[in-house]
């Protein structure tokens, strides 16, 4: 029972025993005055209770004065208004926790991960555990918030992660993980508690300042996490110039790369199908974004109109052809500058990837400081001007008010209809506003932290950059020995795309879904969500 409802119950009480107080000394004093008759407090207090309860009296009926009479209604209409008072603010209560089941207060798991409080972070974190089967628990403080969390089936017990205790009945000494985020002091204090209960646990932390990595490291922490950081190089990434460029490089003839479909360009506004991407490239294609959703397989009536970025695989020579086509005939390829709206944290992040990358930056922000090359408000037309908007190529907005984000680009979309408009979303709720606004790609901070938490918890697997969402992963065949590719539909069933075969220690690239058949002991490098790879596994190795 949390301490408000106990606090609501005992005054509840004290304010009923004195309305029964009061109306006894009241009473006795009024039979002596008004009609006359001496009675003690404990007769008074059995009429009193009578009254209030409506279980009727009579002994001392009927009374003479007219304050007598008056007074009896009162206390009949107190005795009423007390049961309705009673019903919704205890016994509806009380009745409600009793149906409810409560959380537990310890549980028993083994190689899961823990998580120390529930946040937007924690959240992206718990669906990347649930796609890919992975147990967890959180330790929450808040009572009612635990409660919320327990009714929606999420894995949750009540307590301070402080506390050796808690950290116990939340079964660290079998856990293989734990995620705190907190401030610096409670975060601290949690990683040595929890260091000196298991010294071989994995202790990831979310940082808010850079400054204090070199504490959490001294404290215990394995690996740490700057989510404003992470978000600043995951929007640098989506520019343009640099997406062909900055490729995972998967085999000697092979790559994986993201190509954005122009306006004007030979594929635009054909379909996958008509564009025989498959045919006369033969490219893999693993998934498309249209927007902020991620599709994959990709369907070949798919038009490919502006707004859509392609994940393709296939061969440098191949890849090259096919970026030719999605370019546009009108748009000289070139690097021409980013603008930067916003020099926290993650416009520093951005500015220093772009820069490691010979791209011209200039950067605008409302205060004056080292890096800032325009100082102004961004909301302002004029301080647009002043950095030449109509002539950029790419744009990113990184600042922590969503609703100055919008105003901005719908600014800088009217004022060059033609920019490449990246965007941080502080809340992912704010995200098709965005979209709406003219932004080209919008990402949430929570969503690069949680994809970044659940790589580093998944330490086995080799994923591609996070802002990708995309993993690439080295699998056995399984069940897919003895077939062929068109007659297993591995895209189709689960969404994956095998790239590559592996056979006695040599990669095979041209894998031919009619006539290559998995022999025993094959490997296949697989691309796909996280979901999408967890489909594979479960569909292909569980009996395996």
């Amino acid at each position: 029972m949390d301490k408000n409802f106990s606090n609501r119950i005992f005054f509840s009480i004290l304010t009923v025993l004195g309305i029964i107080i009061s109306y006894s000394i009241l009473f006795s004093w009024s039979m002596l005055y008004f009609e006359d008759q001496h009675v003690t407090f404990s007769q008074s207090l059995q009429v009193v209770v009578e009254s209030l309860t409506t279980s009727g009296y009579g002994g001392y009926a009927p009374w003479q004065s007219d304050f007598m009479n008056y007074f009896i209604v009162i206390m009949n209409v107190t005795g009423v208004a007390l049961v309705f008072f009673a019903f919704p603010v205890l016994i509806v209560p009380i009745l409600k926790r009793a149906i409810e089941k409560s959380p537990p207060q310890k549980i028993s798991k083994s190689d899961h991960v823990i998580i120390c409080g529930y946040s937007n972070h924690a959240d992206v974190l718990i669906q990347e555990l649930d796609s890919r089967g992975k147990d967890y628990v959180i330790i929450e403080q808040d009572d009612q918030l635990v409660s919320q969390l327990h009714l929606s089936g999420m894995n949750v017990i009540v307590g301070n992660p402080e506390s050796d205790a808690i950290l116990l009945n939340a079964c660290i000494g079998s856990a293989s993980t734990l995620v705190l985020q907190s401030t610096v002091e409670k975060s601290i204090s949690t990683i040595l508690t929890a260091r000196n209960a298991s010294e071989t646990i994995n202790i990831i932390a979310v940082l808010d300042q850079e400054e204090e990595e070199v504490y959490y490291k001294l404290a215990g922490a394995d690996v740490t996490i700057l989510p404003r950081q992470l978000i600043g190089e995951s929007l640098a990434k989506q520019v343009p110039a640099i997406s062909i460029i900055d490729s995972v490089e998967i085999d000697n003839n092979i790559e994986l790369i993201e190509i954005d479909i122009e306006e004007g360009s030979e594929l635009c506004n054909r379909s996958v199908k008509s564009a025989k991407l498959l045919d006369n490239h033969h490219v893999n294609i693993i998934g498309a974004w249209q927007k902020d959703e991620f599709n994959s397989p990709v369907s070949p009536d798919l038009i490919l109109d502006s707004k859509i970025r392609l994940l393709v695989a296939g061969e440098k020579a191949e890849i090259d052809e096919l970026s030719k086509k999605a370019e546009s005939t009108t748009r000289q390829f070139r690097r021409s500058k980013v603008l930067i709206l916003g020099y926290g944290q993650s416009g520093d992040a951005a500015a220093r990837f772009l820069k490691s990358r010979s791209v011209d930056v200039q950067v605008i922000d409302i205060q004056e400081k080292e890096g800032v090359d325009i100082v102004g408000d961004i909301t302002k037309t004029e301080t647009l001007k002043k950095a030449d908007i109509e002539d950029v190529m790419s744009l990113i907005v990184t600042i922590q008010d969503d609703t100055k984000a919008i105003y901005a680009t719908l600014m800088a979309r009217h004022l060059n209809p033609k920019a490449h408009i990246i965007v941080r979303a502080n809340n992912k709720g704010n995200i098709r506003k965005i979209f709406d606004a003219g932004a080209d790609y919008v990402q949430a901070v929570t969503t690069v932290s949680g994809r970044m938490l659940a790589a580093s918890v998944f330490e086995d697997e080799d994923s591609l950059a996070v802002e990708k969402q995309i993993n690439l992963k080295q699998l056995p065949a399984g069940q897919l020995v003895g077939t062929t590719l068109a007659e297993s539909d591995v895209r189709q069933e689960t969404g994956c795309t095998i790239l590559m075969a592996i056979r006695n220690d040599k990669k095979i690239i041209t894998v031919d879904p009619q006539t290559f058949k998995f022999k025993e002991n094959d490997q296949v490098i697989l691309a796909g969500t996280d979901e999408s790879i967890y489909l594979f596994e479960e569909k292909y190795l569980s009996n395996s």
